[in-house]
């Protein structure tokens, strides 16, 4: 296994791994080095749908999907795909955001495989969470510890939103009310495998704010926005241009990432897994 740092913040490329003939040892190999560089790319991988579902149990349990349906056969497996002649529909993770953070137990790791991307455009952009809470002053850094962050998939899947994803003919997205459901989590995590602290913060499903120095509306949307700016400054960036074959696996535990929506008139697919995580907690 050969690891090649991609900036000075986040990212990693890997060889020298074929997942679809990984040990043990290799597993818990990869998975240290998730969690060190945050996303990982593994080029040059053929999975099929079934294939994909037993590397991901090799990194831990399955993390359950709300509200997008997985492709038939394939429970654990949901495919992102937009097609070339849905040249102004809504991009699918076309907004910065951590998967499934409005969960109770969010995800640890998000493995997306493409299939099928376009010649030009269609790339991801991650940005380092940890990376942003280290560059804070240490009065913010103190501060933010009281501060608690109010999730809901109320922003992408409340009914109001359906029009919206039906408009991704190869994707089964079903909104519902359960969107409006809000779940607590501490503004600064600590990662549970390095113990280094990150801003488990995104704009998409982080609908409000809770602390001792947020005593008004003005309050809460300043610091809301702030915290957005903060976390994705391009000095805490990766961008990855994806190729067919490409495995690409992230901490959702210390990132956010965004899908650029700029291939109008080409075909992208992708197929996701997910791993299980842990409660958020600072300590």
């Amino acid at each position: 296994m050969k690891i090649e740092p991609l900036t000075g913040v986040i990212g990693a490329r890997i060889t020298g791994i074929d997942l679809q003939n990984v040990d043990e040892s290799a597993a818990k190999e990869l998975r240290e080095n998730i969690c060190r560089h945050q996303v990982v790319v593994i080029p040059d991988q053929s999975l099929s749908p079934k294939e994909q579902t037993e590397f991901s149990h090799q990194l831990g349990p399955y993390s359950p999907v709300p509200f997008v349906q997985p492709i038939p056969n394939h429970p654990e497996v949901i495919k992102i795909v937009k097609k070339a002649s849905e040249v102004n529909a809504f991009n699918f993770g076309g907004v910065w955001h951590s998967d499934f953070s409005f969960l109770e137990t969010p995800p640890a790791f998000t493995i997306l495989h493409s299939i099928d991307v376009p010649v030009t455009g269609g790339d991801t952009v991650w940005t380092s969470n940890s990376a942003a809470y280290e560059a804070l002053d240490s009065e913010s850094k103190s501060k933010f510890e009281s501060v608690t962050c109010i999730h809901s998939a109320s922003a992408s899947y409340s009914p109001k939103q359906q029009n919206l994803h039906s408009a991704l003919t190869g994707m089964d997205i079903r909104t519902s009310t359960e969107a409006e459901k809000t779940q607590e989590h501490p503004l600064v995590c600590t990662h549970p495998e390095t113990g280094i602290k990150s801003l488990f913060f995104n704009g998409t499903y982080v609908r409000g704010l809770r602390g001792p120095e947020i005593s008004s509306s003005e309050d809460e949307e300043h610091l809301l926005l702030w915290l957005h700016n903060w976390t994705t400054h391009v000095r805490f960036t990766f961008r990855h241009r994806w190729a067919n074959g490409d495995v690409v696996i992230w901490d959702n535990r210390s990132t956010q990432h965004v899908a650029i929506n700029d291939y109008a008139g080409q075909r992208r697919e992708l197929n996701r897994t997910t791993v299980a995580g842990e409660i958020p907690s600072l300590y």
